[in-house]
């Protein structure tokens, strides 16, 4: 399994770089079939009024391009590489590409397999505008891109989860707690819902957070879940052991990991009343996680 980065935009067109975390943050843990994320510092909370709205990144000279696709090879052998999903807010979806379209060319040179496009797309550079061949059905379109510079993984995640509709839970099993642990199950309730694991050294220190959190505020409609894809058994003995007294529930699929992407760990989704994502943390960090206890405050009080 590729990094966050790669997995949604790899094949895709960027130039994957970062940095590691501060040392005061822990950096994310990888889940078992997943390799480490490229961390980097994570922007401000934003809500869903905001999402939209975020500013565009500033290139510096020689930096790759991105466009803000995720890319496979096409299954019936013809020429040009298949767009799978398009990044809300990317190059790509402001250019006007759609998932199912077949990319044939860049600035005129084809382009046959997902490491061309990649390549063809970083050479470009951030702030390069491209011309794109694109085969639509049977009619054959040119779009143009104004490249980017690649968002780190926080900010991929948010540009694609925050102000969207939470992806449904699918079918989980109780480890602890008492509620039935599906989206429309906690309707009108505020959603705290954590992604770990008992070997994940961020989990264990991010745990009594969420129990705070849990003690605090499930009176007032909160809901603080962890979703774990560990056996039973050790989920339940290692909640006992890091003092963990909210809901469990064990994803044995792998199917809720896949529709939140969360292959980092602990990864975090703050839900509203509505089933609306409202924010996105990956990785452990204080200030983050103050910013996110008051947006939780902030939707209790919305109706």
């Amino acid at each position: 399994m590729r990094s966050l980065t790669a997995s949604l935009i790899g094949s895709l067109a960027l130039g994957c770089a970062g940095a590691s975390p501060p040392a005061p943050r822990p950096s994310a843990a990888p889940s078992p079939r997943a390799e480490p994320p490229i961390m980097i510092a994570t922007p401000r909370a934003i809500d869903a009024s905001e999402a939209e709205e975020s500013p565009r990144a500033v290139a510096a000279p020689g930096t790759p391009g991105w466009l803000g696709v995720e890319l496979a090879k096409r299954e019936d052998g013809g020429s040009g590489v298949l767009v799978r999903a398009v990044l809300r807010g990317s190059p790509a979806e402001r250019a006007g590409l759609q998932g199912g379209d077949v990319v044939t060319a860049v600035d005129g040179q084809g382009v046959g397999r997902p490491i061309e496009l990649r390549d063809a797309i970083a050479e470009a550079g951030a702030g390069k505008r491209v011309s794109l061949g694109v085969l639509r059905g049977d009619k054959t379109r040119l779009l143009a891109a104004q490249l980017e510079p690649a968002p780190n993984d926080d900010e991929v995640m948010r540009r694609s989860y925050v102000g969207a509709r939470a992806p449904e839970f699918g079918a989980l099993d109780t480890v602890q707690g008492s509620i039935t642990p599906t989206l429309a199950g906690l309707s009108g309730r505020v959603v705290v819902l954590e992604f770990w694991a008992s070997w994940c050294g961020p989990c264990h220190v991010m745990a009594p957070t969420l129990q705070g959190w849990h003690d605090r505020y499930s009176a007032q409609g909160v809901t603080v879940l962890g979703v774990t894809n560990e056996p039973m058994d050790v989920a339940g003995r290692s909640a006992g052991e890091m003092g963990i007294g909210y809901p469990l529930a064990r994803d044995g699929t792998g199917s809720m990991v896949r529709a939140y992407r969360a292959y980092a760990l602990p990864t975090l989704f703050v839900i509203d009343k509505r089933g609306n994502v409202r924010d996105v943390l990956i990785g452990y960090s204080t200030p983050r996680l103050r910013e996110i206890e008051a947006l939780v405050k902030k939707l209790i009080a919305e109706g």
